[in-house]
């Protein structure tokens, strides 16, 4: 079960809130999944996902009184291929969560994953040629047409 209302920690680290993208309530166990797209990241942002889920879970331990084992920290790159792909592109800064390939995570809640892709190469083109049109708008651009 995917649960949008408790991905949001309320002033949890130093009064403020850890939004977790993705929280899976299945088999008796928590998954806490940070989502990102591709599978080049910003260290600076990849170290602060991975403590917010760390932080997260220290928090779900002790409100609601869970063992550790019970929760587990991932980090999905939904176009990612491998695990060791994810790992380089994260600068090997993931610590305690475990990686996760989109196709993978799509398995977790029941989607179809290549499905999901050719919606996205369709949206895509029509993505492309909007913009394209709102730059020839632009009348800097639009005398270089």
């Amino acid at each position: 079960k995917i649960n949008k209302e408790n991905r949001v920690f309320k002033g949890i680290k130093d009064g403020h809130d850890i939004i977790i993208d993705c929280v899976i309530e299945k088999d008796g166990k928590i998954r806490l999944i940070e989502i990102k797209d591709g599978d080049t990241f910003d260290t600076k942002k990849v170290a602060g996902e991975v403590a917010s889920l760390i932080t997260a879970k220290a928090h779900l331990i002790k409100s609601h009184n869970l063992k550790e084992e019970n929760i587990s920290l991932h980090y999905c790159s939904f176009n990612a291929t491998s695990h060791e792909q994810i790992e380089i592109g994260a600068k090997h800064l993931l610590k305690d969560c475990k990686t996760m390939t989109g196709r993978e995570f799509c398995k977790l809640v029941d989607l179809d994953f290549d499905k999901i892709v050719q919606e996205r190469k369709k949206d895509q083109q029509e993505n492309l040629n909007y913009f394209i049109s709102e730059l020839k708008k632009i009348p800097e651009i639009h005398s270089k047409f």
